[in-house]
């Protein structure tokens, strides 16, 4: 097992992943890309997808590219701007790359966006930095 099993093995306990229908499609070290399907149940009063859902496909995103070198890492800031308001019924996909990253440090930004007629709706954009603790998810692999 790799570093990158390591992680994708624990997002499939990931019960607010699960509950949202979020899927992962790719990642690799410095990449990620992900989708959920919105819904109805998704709305805020407006009738319009609440931006937690957003915020929250970023964020899943963030927790996977962010521990997937084998070094438990938790969130230090999160800052997302909303550019458009998608569809209750359009998938909504991520995708994120690492910007920079210390032995202590790393800063993602993620592009949250819709696709019609095969182009690309920009929905948010995200920058992330989180905090890498030196402690391994699986003490049996390297941490990087």
């Amino acid at each position: 097992m790799n570093k990158l099993d390591v992680i994708t093995e624990k997002f499939k306990n990931d019960n607010y992943a699960k509950n949202f229908g979020i899927v992962l499609d790719d990642l690799t070290e410095k990449t990620i890309k992900m989708h959920m399907q919105l819904n109805p149940e998704m709305n805020n009063f407006n009738g319009r997808p609440h931006g937690g859902a957003i915020y929250g496909l970023a964020d899943v995103a963030f927790s996977l590219i962010g521990n997937n070198q084998n070094n438990i890492s938790v969130a230090l800031d999160c800052t997302i701007n909303y550019h458009a308001s998608p569809k209750s019924d359009e998938t909504l996909y991520v995708e994120g790359k690492l910007i920079k990253q210390t032995r202590k440090i790393g800063t993602y930004l993620f592009d949250v966006y819709t696709e019609v007629d095969g182009s690309r709706n920009i929905v948010a954009t995200m920058m992330g930095t989180l905090y890498r603790t030196g402690k391994p998810h699986d003490p049996n692999l390297e941490i990087n």
